[in-house]
């Protein structure tokens, strides 16, 4: 099966890079080490219909979100059986990203307007933000990553802008607006940190990834409008692994791109 419309990316420590395609409903797992390559789809109910977000527990079970069935999913590698792990309480889940400190999945969903957090029992343990402009709302939250000191970063994709919370929800801080030059966001989507803590933002009608340092300003940006190598049509999802290799989900190319971080562009 060929990659359709990817969108979420996930890459683990043993090499495994995981792809949520709702192009295809289906998830594509590339293991280079054992020399495998497997679509996950599942099977009747549990069957995907648009998988969008993709994260690992620290148990390598692996999580999709599917917006248009409103419910999350999960299954393992050892059987890549499909699994209802959250079926109510979400509109249209979109990002998902896990806090190995909290051992916490966050969820962001779209038409709430809100983050929700579930243990790994599938128990929703706090919620926070709201439809609207003002701080620590949101218009269409889109992705979101965990940070190394546990703070949640949300794509607040049509306010343009990103916002950082505490890993309980608090409001801490956020940045950007909307526009149409470098250092703010048409349609910011995929959000993923970096070794530094600078935060990689996805936006889709630029074409391009911004980087941005943790006072919200822009230190760089890389891809740019086209389909050579390197060159980017809507991307979408992003995901960025401890050795600062950077996976892109070159959505409308129908590919997954991938970058490496080099230490002098990582300073500020």
């Amino acid at each position: 099966m060929k990659i359709a419309r990817p969108y979420g990316v996930y890459a683990d420590s043993k090499k495994r890079t995981f792809i949520a395609d709702p192009g295809a409903r289906s998830v594509h797992v590339i293991d280079p080490l054992e020399g495998r390559y497997l679509v996950v789809v599942g099977e009747g109910e549990q069957s995907f219909a648009s998988p969008i977000g993709i994260a690992q527990d620290a148990d390598e079970m692996v999580y999709v979100t599917d917006s248009a069935k409103g419910a999350i999913y999960r299954f393992a590698l050892d059987d890549l059986k499909v699994q209802p792990f959250v079926t109510k309480g979400l509109l249209r889940p979109t990002g998902i990203a896990y806090s190995p400190g909290r051992r916490l999945l966050y969820v962001s969903d779209t038409l709430a307007g809100q983050v929700v957090g579930f243990d790994r029992a599938g128990k929703e343990v706090l919620r926070f933000g709201a439809s609207g402009e003002a701080a620590g709302s949101f218009n269409r939250p889109t992705d979101l990553a965990v940070g190394t000191d546990g703070s949640i970063v949300v794509t607040d994709s049509l306010n343009g802008r990103m916002q950082i919370f505490s890993s309980t929800g608090a409001y801490l801080r956020g940045f950007g607006e909307r526009g149409d030059v470098s250092g703010t966001f048409a349609k910011p989507k995929g959000v993923a940190i970096d070794s530094k803590g600078h935060l990689h933002v996805c936006d889709t009608l630029f074409d391009t990834v911004q980087v941005f340092n943790k006072k919200g300003e822009l230190l760089l940006s890389y891809g740019t409008r086209g389909s050579g190598n390197g060159q980017l049509w809507m991307p979408s999802g992003l995901f960025i692994d401890a050795n600062d290799t950077i996976y892109v989900a070159d959505t409308y190319n129908n590919r997954i791109q991938v970058f490496q971080l080099l230490p002098d562009h990582s300073e500020e």
